[in-house]
């Protein structure tokens, strides 16, 4: 382990982390204390100057001042370190990864989708999947777009690239990184936030009119008058009341659809602000690579950045939110027109930036999945990005191993399909590791369609998904057998393929609902059409006869094995990728050494 790993970097964080944590807690006590002494000697100078002489209400002032003081910096280390625990719980979530355990990032199971072409067969989603150990988004949409990443491979070559790129540039970035997540931690983002926020952007204006622009300066200055008037006795007070009913009148028509737009917006300032505060980190880190350039872009293509833009919609809030307090919204509504004025502060701000504000948070989310991809890389140092090969319709690796297995249990086995409508044949004994690597060509691709490293020695491949049929299920709310629901699966791939897809296939015991006469034939026919279609991929089955298939399509047919060996009253597997067709099977043995008689 050299000096600049991850695993390195990140453990001098936690130590420098948790060194600034027992510095914050002292702080914090003497902050604590400096508040209640400050508190008590206000009070009793109050009392004093009271009861005493008036001089106690300079020094009464004075601790008054210093106790408001000790308040605000006292809160504002209060956030401080309720960011450093997010900071210290996102280093020792990325130790933790790097150990290989990954359950404490959300899993993503609410995007599973049984009808989809791979992603439950190769676990994509659910404890223990794919989406787990990368994930590392914090934003609801973060985690959408790193499922839709998963689910909808690239096939532009430039465009793995581009991500394989910007997964290079943000690897080195450790501190950028955990700051980014932490910041999310502390902004605790709900569903209903982002979309009540979109469901006022969507909002028609209710103070467009020039009439209401002309009504926020005339009520301040004619309340303003009227109150001159007043002290300076000229009008009556009865005169002044009766003048009252006319900002608050105005106000109170509109009172309804004011207060349905700000349910929209209310209580969101701090959510905003730490918005803001992940924007200004994207616009100022100064990426260099082209993917995150673009995010950039997207974030300063108005006259202010992204951030900027956010801070002043959350100090409008704040203003807006002013009117909660009925004492000062009453008084702020009589001389100021305060809630139609905040309102069309906000509606300027909906019109400039209605259509840049989905374009900024889309931009946040494409950098939480970029983010949690350079996350998964930094756990698994000895990941590499593949090569994409637009030209050959292929996949060539050497040591391949499922990315999610332990890195001491995992047992590296080379991949080869070099053509168009050749497929690799695998036969061999139960447990002895035909799905595993089935999962490891299907998994790696994935990966490498989505920008993300792999785990192999060296892995070429051209830019195709993958089709799985690994685990089909039967349904009784369907009244639908388990040979049929395959067939239904089989057929999906044959129309796929009929329609010019172009897919890399992967098949475990097909057509195993059915008796092992019709098995064989229909597996051959299945087989022989696939070929003809130009598919490719790998077929795992027991079946030993299908790999007599490589006699007829010799050049298209490649036989390879994994073995059982059986010592004494032991079985052995090494999960090593043989050639040929496997000669040991072990359903007998086991079902001896499990009492069954024979």
């Amino acid at each position: 382990m050299n000096s600049d790993s991850p695993e390195i970097v990140y453990t001098s964080m936690l130590n420098s982390s948790m060194i600034l944590k027992n510095r914050m807690m002292s702080h914090a006590m003497y902050f604590s204390l400096g508040r209640f002494s400050s508190f008590l000697l206000t009070i009793a100078t109050i009392v004093a100057a009271i009861t005493l002489s008036s001089f106690w209400w300079w020094p009464a002032s004075i601790l008054l001042i210093a106790f408001i003081l000790l308040v605000v910096f006292h809160e504002r280390l209060i956030n401080r370190q309720k960011f450093n625990d997010c900071c210290i719980s996102a280093i020792q979530d990325e130790l933790s990864a790097i150990n290989g355990r990954y359950s404490t990032f959300e899993n993503g199971s609410e995007f599973t989708d049984p009808a989809h072409i791979y992603a439950t067969d190769l676990d994509i989603f659910g404890s223990d999947s794919l989406f787990q150990a990368i994930n590392r988004a914090t934003t609801l949409s973060g985690k959408s777009t790193l499922a839709a990443w998963l689910k909808e491979p690239l096939t532009d070559g430039k465009q793995i690239k581009a991500r394989q790129e910007a997964v290079s540039e943000l690897a080195v970035l450790h501190d950028w990184l955990i700051k980014l997540r932490a910041h999310g931690i502390m902004a605790g983002e709900e569903k209903k936030d982002l979309e009540m926020l979109y469901e006022w952007l969507s909002g028609e204006p209710l103070f467009s009119s020039g009439g209401f622009r002309f009504a926020k300066f005339l009520i301040p200055l004619a309340s303003l008058t009227i109150t001159g008037l007043l002290i300076a006795g000229l009008i009556s007070i009865q005169l002044f009341l009766f003048y009252l009913v006319l900002p608050l009148a105005i106000t109170g028509y509109y009172t309804k659809a004011i207060n349905r737009r700000h349910v929209m917006l209310s209580r969101k300032v701090e959510l905003l602000q730490k918005y803001s505060i992940r924007f200004r980190m994207i616009e100022e880190a100064g990426f260099k690579s082209g993917f995150m350039s673009y995010l950039v872009g997207k974030l300063n293509s108005d006259k202010i950045p992204a951030s900027a833009a956010i801070r002043k919609l959350g100090k409008i809030t704040a203003s807006l939110d002013t009117r909660l307090n009925l004492l000062a919204g009453l008084v702020l509504n009589i001389y100021l027109l305060w809630d139609i004025r905040q309102m069309i502060r906000l509606e300027n701000w909906q019109a400039i930036y209605k259509q840049s504000l989905p374009e900024w948070f889309d931009a946040l989310s494409d950098t939480e999945a970029i983010a949690g991809i350079t996350a998964f890389f930094n756990a698994n140092p000895g990941f590499i990005f593949p090569e994409i090969n637009t030209e050959q319709f292929a996949i060539m690796a050497v040591d391949a191993c499922h990315p999610l297995i332990p890195v001491i249990q995992r047992v590296n086995n080379d991949i080869s399909v070099t053509h168009r409508g050749h497929f690799n044949i695998i036969t061999g004994a139960n447990m002895a590791g035909k799905s595993t690597y089935l999962r490891t060509v299907g998994v790696n691709m994935v990966l490498a369609l989505a920008g993300a490293p792999v785990c192999a020695r060296s892995f070429t491949c051209y830019p195709a998904p993958v089709f799985t049929s690994l685990r089909t299920t039967d349904s009784l709310s369907s009244n639908q057998s388990y040979f049929y629901a395959e067939l239904l699966r089989l057929k999906e791939l044959i129309d796929r393929f009929d329609k010019g897809e172009e897919l890399f296939i992967l098949l475990d015991e097909i057509l195993k609902g059915t008796n092992s006469a019709d098995k064989q034939a229909g597996s051959k026919a299945l087989l022989s059409q696939l070929i003809r279609l130009g598919a490719s991929g790998f077929i795992a089955t027991h079946d030993l006869e299908l790999g007599n298939l490589e006699k007829s399509f010799p050049d298209d047919v490649t036989n390879y094995s994994f073995e059982a060996e059986i010592t004494g009253n032991e079985l052995h597997f090494d999960y090593r990728l043989k050639p040929g067709i496997a000669q040991n099977m072990n359903a007998t043995f086991l079902m001896k050494k499990m009492g069954i008689t024979i």
